[in-house]
């Protein structure tokens, strides 16, 4: 039994799985084909893990927010929604930042310029 939990370890590993109650989000951005931003995030048992791997100016620039909405008064599908902005931070590239106590349904962005850094 140690065997095959040692194996399915080093499977998972390999495969990039972070384990069952993990959550990974990659970004990727390229110009032209060219890669400019690559950024990972990583969510485990209510922390979260940002990962700057690369970037064109040296730094990933971060926003987290978590969007607010509801209904629209006469409409039944349409929704009004607010976006609240949580934290914003930049990392340097190989950098990693933890941040715990996040909402459930929090969002992010993260762009390799800070201003204007498009969160649309």
């Amino acid at each position: 039994m140690q065997l095959l939990t040692a194996l399915l370890s080093c499977l998972l590993s390999l495969l990039g799985g972070d384990g069952p109650s993990s959550h990974t989000r990659i970004v990727r951005a390229s110009e032209n084909g060219v890669e400019v931003l690559l950024s990972k995030t990583t969510l485990a048992d209510g922390l979260a893990t940002f990962h700057c791997l690369s970037s064109r100016s040296g730094s990933c620039h971060y926003r987290l927010y978590e969007e607010i909405c509801r209904a629209v008064a006469g409409t039944p599908l349409q929704q009004q929604c607010d976006r609240r902005e949580l934290e914003s931070f930049d990392l340097g590239v190989g950098a990693r930042r933890q941040v715990s106590g996040l909402p459930g349904g929090f969002d992010q962005c993260v762009g390799v310029a800070r201003d204007p850094l498009d969160c649309a």
